[in-house]
């Protein structure tokens, strides 16, 4: 999600940031309130009503980071670090690196997000009261947002994962139980439950007149609960099991090469196109050099292939990242993905043992998956 989101600033060191999508909600949002406030207070100015409307919206989204830093803030006191917060159509998601490692650890974060919505939602009402005898605008604005706080702290208390009421089930379950794996499986089936309870509401709210628009948002959030309980229990069994498989078990032991003065035209002819491998080694002198990959190379105009070795688009052997066989895929994965690489050599101690791949790493996940082992 970070991928395509822009950074707004930062937080005790946790980057926020605005996904493309938060656009498409802010403006129906926004819109949805101009109406609302059009209709309940006639009296008012349209310019009135329209600011009223998109600052609310505004107040909206920083009660959403605010609870997402609950869950962040605690995390981080938790030992659990936290790179981002980002805001999306449905709401926020805060980026840890990685899952609680104790039921106690899952309740604490989990929690924490409804009781800073709970306790905005208690700010905004006595606000509303305390502005009610001279703004009628600012007074309804700070009811409305009184009121979404209060709907999202229960909403998100709704004991499907991967809502926070959902993290709440599973750290009892595992705190119960004694076994994670147990209270996912719990939590996940809770989460396709609701799921499905509200895309059934919503195909049911959509039939009554002029209630399509709700009902077809109801299914929406319902459809995106239900991906994210299943995308959430994938990801959890995923790395449960990338943490357990080692480099040297599943490393392809052919690495595949290139001399260092071949020409870029001539590995991609007589190397790449026949054997399907993106990248290879740079030797020399029967040492490697370097590493060269397809990203290199499209960066080279391909008239000057021809005449350009792989050595001047390599990227040099002191900058590559290499695994060790003792490493975990899991590990890999996470160099991969903090680099932006697809591939890793596999070195012991100074010598090149292997090749490991993005694409033949989650093929093994897979099949291990597939056979859950």
């Amino acid at each position: 999600m970070l991928e395509s989101s822009w950074r707004i600033g930062s937080i005790a060191g946790i980057r926020i940031g605005v996904h493309y999508s938060w656009f498409i909600v802010f403006f129906l949002l926004s819109s949805a309130l101009t109406t609302f406030f059009r209709e309940t207070h006639a009296e008012w100015q349209i310019g009135a009503v329209v600011l009223t409307a998109v600052l609310t919206t505004l107040m909206y989204f920083i009660s959403i980071v605010l609870h997402e830093l609950g869950h962040s803030l605690v995390a981080i006191a938790r030992g659990v670090q936290v790179h981002a917060i980002t805001l999306f159509i449905f709401g926020g998601i805060a980026q840890a690196e990685k899952d609680a490692d104790t039921a106690a650890t899952e309740f604490y974060i989990a929690i924490a997000g409804p009781l800073v919505s709970f306790a905005l939602a208690a700010l905004f009402h006595i606000l509303s009261i305390g502005s009610s005898s001279y703004s009628d605008t600012v007074t309804e604005a700070f009811n409305w947002l009184a009121t979404i706080n209060l709907v999202l702290a229960i909403f998100n208390l709704v004991p499907g994962y991967p809502l926070d009421g959902g993290r709440v089930f599973r750290a009892l379950i595992w705190r119960l139980t004694g076994n994670a794996d147990k209270g996912t499986r719990w939590a996940v089936l809770g989460g396709k439950i609701v799921a499905f309870g509200l895309m059934s509401s919503g195909a049911l709210i959509g039939l009554l007149p002029g209630m399509l628009i709700n009902g077809l948002w109801l299914i929406a959030i319902g459809w995106f609960l239900f991906a994210a309980a299943e995308g959430s229990r994938r990801a959890y069994f995923t790395e449960r099991l990338a943490a357990h498989v080692k480099v040297g078990d599943v490393m392809k032991k052919t690495v595949p090469m290139v001399s260092a003065d071949t020409p870029i035209v001539q590995w991609i002819d007589e190397q790449m196109l026949f054997t399907g491998q993106r990248s290879a080694l740079v030797i020399e002198d029967h040492k490697p050099i370097g590493l060269i990959t397809l990203n290199d190379v499209i960066k080279c105009p391909r008239e000057q292939w021809p005449e350009t070795p792989v050595r001047m688009k390599m990227t040099p052997v002191n900058r590559l990242h290499t695994a060790k066989p003792s490493n975990s895929i899991l590990e890999v994965l996470k160099i991969m993905r903090e680099h932006n690489i697809n591939q890793v050599p596999v070195a012991d101690e100074k010598n090149i043992v292997g090749w490991i791949d993005r694409e033949h790493l989650l093929e093994i996940i897979q099949l291990h998956s597939t056979v859950e082992r």
